[in-house]
């Protein structure tokens, strides 16, 4: 009698566990903490209450900040469509030169630390800012002038710039993708322009811009260190959540307030899909032909125009910091104290920043492939009952504020908790696993669905067992999609200041830290210089990415 092989259940055993002990059993202690008064016991089930949300009714510190984080995520969408979707259609649908540099220029700003940005937006906006101190001039003729970019003002613009890459992109996408045939067709029948776009082409990238537009509710909603630095006294939810843990450790109003984040993000999402599901417009045709682009040479001219104004507003963070770094301090019009001690200090400020924010973004990139694969396996090649929970859990994570993780693993192993692990490296590894997981999750189950399970199937009929079967079948054939995972996986998580914000310690200070409080500490030369190095290596790593796989960042976003 041929023995069953037991591996796979003990490799698929490791993630399982995983998920149940980080994530669910954080969630859990996270709603109860949510619901308990004062202080947390699991045995005093029966006197939850709701005073930690009554503050939201009774407090106007709780007002203003849910209000500001309503503002400042809908004039953020609001702004990113009137700025992305033009510049998608242009791209894809006009005849321009310099368009590869458009687009690799265009996901410059996301996959920059958007705090980096708000810092070099007070040196051009602030109050004693060299932009606005020139736009002031024009302005003044009319008799209007530009407020400093501290408050709302510069939370929404800021993070419009920072954004706007996203509706941009996947927008670009649906507009190349779609079947010109449809067009074409409406205009022999006599349809206008105009009437064509708005009945034909902006249904057919509803999915995209609805994706897009979600996608950047979300990260507006939860972005913690643009409000952090320019905001001011203009608390948003994250920045609330940051006061209440490093304030007075009131770990039950952050769970409180972290719950109505989720319930925000959850509500968004049935908005989205529901708007989805109402109009579905599909190309049936296979045939395809080739698109027609404007090629009229004021429009061709008027598009560059346009495309390259917003992209260098966009990037002036990125050219400030680089002239600011060899400087000491940038007071009016021009930088002053010309130094290279910037740079030559790094490694005594930064050393152990450093080797942290390496040490914790490899180990967490490696780890997260690992898990992301195995949890990919699962889902689209086991396919248990219950796979769609276990997709719903991996992918949680990612559509959550990375306050709101934080809060849920300090609720789940704080020094009131049975393990404690306040202040370590490992609970920064397990927040930083699971905000990245679905990079590498997302990626392999695209890879293993162009895979035949025919292959696989081959390979156990001839006697190998499932160990052998996948490391010398499906892992070769998947591994450009756990690579590609991975790579997204350390850029992303060099750069994380959300989550770390709330969980770091004097010994496990980041890179991301370290420009955070030089910031705060008004130490612009220092964190220009810090700012410049954490640019350089992403710009490395991304380079690389685009070398050696032959795939660009910007080509993964398109949907489906």
């Amino acid at each position: 009698m041929q023995r069953r092989d037991i591996t796979p259940y003990l490799v698929f055993s490791i993630p399982l566990i995983f998920l149940v002990i980080f994530l669910f059993w954080p969630l859990v202690t996270t709603i109860l903490r949510a619901f308990s008064g004062s202080g947390f016991n699991l045995a005093a089930i029966s006197e939850l209450d709701l005073s930690n949300f009554q503050r939201f009714f009774t407090s106007s510190l709780y007002q203003r900040s849910m209000r500001n984080s309503f503002i400042v995520a809908f004039s953020v969408v609001f702004f990113n469509l009137l700025i992305g979707v033009p510049i998608g259609y242009l791209v894809a649908r006009t005849e321009m030169p310099f368009k590869g540099l458009i687009l690799s220029l265009g996901i410059l700003p996301i996959i920059m630390p958007s705090f980096i940005g708000a810092f070099s937006w007070i040196i051009l906006l602030g109050r004693q800012g060299i932009a606005r101190h020139f736009l002031n001039k024009i302005l003044g003729v009319f008799g209007l002038s530009l407020p400093p970019i501290y408050g709302l003002f510069g939370i929404i613009f800021t993070m419009t710039l920072t954004l706007y890459p996203f509706v941009f992109l996947l927008t670009y996408a649906a507009f190349e993708a779609a079947n010109p045939l449809l067009e074409e067709s409406a205009m022999i029948m006599g349809a206008s322009r105009g009437r064509i776009l708005r009945t034909i082409t902006l249904p057919l990238i509803l999915p995209s811009m609805t994706a897009s537009t979600i996608l950047v509710f979300i990260r507006s909603l939860g972005n913690f260190g643009i409000p952090a630095i320019i905001g001011g006294k203009d608390y948003v939810l994250p920045t609330l959540i940051y006061f209440h843990i490093h304030g007075f450790w009131d770990l039950n109003g952050a769970t409180a307030i972290s719950m109505v984040s989720v319930l925000i993000v959850i509500i968004a999402l049935l908005i989205q899909k529901y708007v989805v599901s109402t109009r579905e417009y599909e190309t049936i045709s296979v045939t395809y032909s080739e698109q027609r682009l404007h090629r009229h040479p004021l429009i061709r001219i008027i598009a560059t125009v346009y495309c390259f104004i917003i992209l260098l507003v966009s990037l002036a963070p990125q050219i400030t910091l680089i002239v600011m770094s060899f400087f000491t301090r940038w007071r009016g019009l021009t930088p002053e104290g010309f130094t290279l001690n910037n740079y030559t200090r790094i490694p005594e400020i930064a050393g152990g920043p450093i080797k942290n924010s390496l040490y914790l973004s490899l180990t967490a990139s490696l780890l997260t492939a690992v898990l992301g694969c195995l949890i990919a396996y699962i889902t689209e090649r086991r396919k248990p009952k219950g796979a769609i929970i276990l997709d719903l859990a991996v992918m949680a994570p990612f559509i959550l504020p990375g306050t709101v993780i934080a809060v849920a693993l300090l609720s789940a192993f704080s020094e009131s908790s049975a393990i404690n692990l306040s202040g370590t490296f490992t609970i920064i590894l397990i927040a930083f696993i699971l905000r990245r997981t679905p990079y590498v999750f997302r990626s392999v189950v695209a890879s293993l669905s162009q895979l035949d399970p025919a292959l696989e199937k081959s390979s156990t009929i001839s006697g190998a067992n499932w160990f052998y079967t996948f490391r010398r079948v499906s892992l070769p054939l998947i591994l450009p999609g756990i690579i590609s995972g991975t790579i997204i996986t350390f850029t992303t998580l060099l750069q994380e200041l959300s989550t770390t914000i709330l969980l770091y310690s004097a010994k496990t200070r980041t890179l991301p830290i370290l420009v955070y409080t030089a910031v705060s500490d008004d130490k612009s030369g220092e964190a220009s210089a810090l700012s410049v190095l954490l640019l350089v290596v992403v710009f490395i790593v991304v380079y690389l990415m685009n070398k050696f796989l032959g795939k660009s960042i910007a080509s993964s976003f398109k949907l489906g």
